[in-house]
C-alpha cells in the first residue's frame, strides 16, 4: 500500500502489525494490548486523571510536572472532546469534523494557558483512547513519515501553530485510510480474540510506527 499522499510505500503491512501485537523476539514488548486495553473510568465521553497516565504505555513518561500541566489542561481537552461525536470515524468525517480534530490542539497555542510544557504527541496519546476510530495518534515517527513537500511540508519552528499543522496532517491520514479501506479493515481483524479491538486508524499508526523503526 502507498501512504502519506503516495509518497511512502509499505511492502508488508501485515507482518509489521503482527510483530507489534505479538512480538516474536523474547523479551520484546510493544504497547498493545496494554495501552489499548487500559481501563480507567470506562467512559468514552469523559476524561479522568487516569487517562492522563496512558501515554506512559506508549513511551511518553508522565512525570509530576507533566501530570500537573495535563491536569490543568483537562477542562480545555474535555471541551474539545465534547465537540466530537462518540461513534464517528475519521474515514467518515467531513471537512468540519476533521477541523474539529485539529482543534483539539488549541490548548498548545492558547497564550492564556500558563503551563504548556507538553507536546502534541502527549495530547494525542491521552485523547486517542476516547475516540480510537477518530483521533489519530501522533509522535515524531508519524511526523517524519508524513513530512515532505508533497504531504506535510516542513516549516520553520514557530511559523505554524499546532492546529495549523494538524489541519494538514489529519486530512492526509483520513485519505490514506479511505484509499486503503479494505486492507485496513482486514488488518484490524487480526487483533487477538482475547485482546482489545483495533480500529483501522490504530492499525495505520502501528504500521507507520513500525515501518519507521526499520
Amino acid at each position: 500500500m502507498r501512504l502519506a499522499g503516495g509518497t511512502r510505500e509499505i511492502f508488508d503491512a501485515e507482518s509489521l502489525l503482527e510483530e507489534y501485537i505479538g512480538p516474536r523476539r523474547r523479551g520484546l514488548r510493544y504497547a498493545y494490548p496494554f495501552y489499548d486495553g487500559l481501563v480507567t473510568n470506562g467512559d468514552p465521553s469523559r476524561l479522568c486523571t487516569g487517562d492522563l497516565l496512558a501515554p506512559t504505555l506508549l513511551g511518553s513518561p508522565v512525570e509530576l510536572d507533566r501530570m500537573k500541566t495535563l491536569t490543568s489542561l483537562m477542562p480545555l481537552l474535555q471541551r474539545g472532546l465534547d465537540a466530537l461525536p462518540e461513534h464517528a470515524t475519521i474515514m467518515g468525517a467531513g471537512p468540519d469534523l476533521l477541523k474539529d480534530i485539529a482543534a483539539l490542539y488549541d490548548p498548545l497555542d492558547d497564550p492564556s494557558v500558563e503551563d504548556r510544557d507538553v507536546k502534541g504527541s502527549l495530547l494525542a496519546k491521552v485523547l486517542h483512547r476516547k475516540r480510537p476510530a477518530l483521533i489519530p495518534l501522533f509522535d515524531s515517527r508519524v511526523r517524519d513519515f508524513y513530512r515532505s513537500d508533497e504531504a506535510v511540508p516542513p516549516a520553520p519552528r514557530g511559523e505554524r501553530t499546532f492546529r495549523e499543522y494538524m489541519e494538514l496532517l489529519v486530512p492526509l491520514i483520513c485519505e490514506d485510510l479511505r484509499q486503503n479501506a479494505e486492507e485496513f479493515a482486514r488488518l484490524a481483524t487480526l487483533a487477538p480474540e482475547d485482546g482489545p479491538t483495533l480500529t483501522p486508524l490504530r492499525v495505520l499508526d502501528i504500521i507507520v510506527w513500525m515501518s519507521s523503526a526499520i
